[in-house]
């Protein structure tokens, strides 16, 4: 078969919305038919596992291996005819002649052509945080041990933010230090309770309750408007109403909210947020060969839970896609799910209206963060929710 008879699928990313579709995409479709091959882009040549970064951040609670894991051996078992890997990110889309343009890790640029594009590139933590990849493996390892390091000399800690990532790195850190009264840690939000809508008033003043337990200091309606690094030291200026104060910390981890990575795409396809504008297909707005999904997207918020919804669609509906058939619209929840681990021993959640119980979601999530099954997640073969294979 001629080079310009094979219909090339690249996907941008290597994170929890891309990886399940590249296997799955592969044994069940590309592996089968003579005229299809995959080209994964991607500057991490681990699988970042987001949901334990709360606890990771705490020195000696898990080993690299447990939240970064390698790709090499899940896309060693794939011939090279039928996939490659490139190292690179992406820093440029014309979807007139359907080229993105990828900067390789070792230099130099490159121009792949595809047939189909799946973007998944992700969103990044705002303040250079590895609460999500930040580019390349290396980047994120070397940030997330100079905050362990950082966490473990330090007299105090603040943690900004007031959504789950913020609630929960609290937790841990009060967890391991405040309730003991080995360390401060200071937990800055905006709002008069951690957390947000939809978030239901019961489940915020749990999270108060449990952190409070714990011994973190609390300091709601409260905003950061200045930082100063001294030394070893951050300097903290912050306003609480009228009244400004300054927070001298050793160990400042902000969890203020994500940008997408999605500066490589025209302007014309993007929001006013940055996201990519998604039709109910999860394909690009008028672009029926592109398609994007999870925090990269316009369609849902920045969660997990979407962007697994959003995997499992493209894995039952891209064959569909390939064969030239109809697709089913995707359709976003409109049930708020969650759970929120506050340290090693507590929680709690919310299942539509209804606060769930502490010790559901303790053993449901508290007690590995997902750890006792990310490995399978990075080689594609399941998710939170789904089993493809055993």
């Amino acid at each position: 078969m001629a080079p310009s008879d094979v219909k090339t699928i690249v996907i941008l990313g290597a994170g929890p919305a891309a990886l399940p579709i590249v296997r799955q995409t592969m044994v069940n479709t590309v592996l089968k038919r003579d005229n299809l091959k995959i080209v994964l882009v991607s500057p991490t040549t681990d699988f970042h596992w987001p949901i334990a970064m709360p606890r990771v951040v705490v020195p000696d609670q898990l080993a690299d291996p447990k939240v970064f894991i390698p790709l090499a051996p899940t896309f060693a078992n794939y011939p090279a005819s039928k996939f490659e890997f490139v190292e690179g990110k992406a820093v440029s889309l014309d979807p007139a002649s359907n080229n993105v343009g990828v900067e390789l890790n070792a230099g130099g640029r490159r121009e792949i052509n595809y047939h189909t594009l799946i973007i998944a590139t992700g969103a990044r933590a705002r303040d250079g945080m590895p609460w999500k990849a930040l580019g390349t493996s290396e980047e994120t390892k070397n940030k997330m041990h100079s905050l362990q390091e950082q966490v473990k000399k330090a007299k105090t800690i603040v943690v900004v933010g007031g959504g789950l990532t913020g609630a929960e790195t609290a937790g841990e850190l009060g967890f391991e230090y405040s309730q003991h009264g080995k360390k401060e840690v200071i937990f800055i939000h905006t709002d008069d309770l951690p957390l947000a809508d939809p978030v239901i008033t019961s489940v915020r003043q749990a999270t108060k309750k449990e952190l409070e337990k714990l011994k973190v200091k609390l300091m709601p309606n409260t905003t950061v408007t200045n930082v100063t690094v001294q030394g070893n030291d951050t300097i903290l200026e912050v306003r609480t109403g009228g009244t400004t104060k300054t927070i001298t910390a050793q160990a400042y981890l902000p969890t203020t909210g994500v940008i997408p990575n999605t500066e490589f795409a025209p302007q014309d396809l993007l929001d006013g947020q940055g996201f990519i504008k998604q039709t109910t297909r999860l394909q690009v707005q008028g672009h029926k060969n592109i398609f994007v999904l999870g925090d990269a997207g316009s369609l849902e918020g920045s969660k997990l839970a979407a962007a697994e919804a959003q995997s499992t669609w493209m894995v039952n509906n891209l064959p569909l896609y390939i064969d030239g058939k109809d697709l089913p619209e995707y359709q976003p929840s409109t049930k708020p799910i969650f759970g929120i681990t506050l340290g090693r021993s507590r929680a709690t959640g919310q299942m539509g209206s209804m606060k769930l119980f502490s010790i559901m979601i303790w053993f449901m999530k508290g007690r590995y963060l997902g750890t006792d099954y990310a490995h399978f997640w990075a080689a594609g073969k399941r998710t939170m929710s789904t089993t493809f294979e055993k």
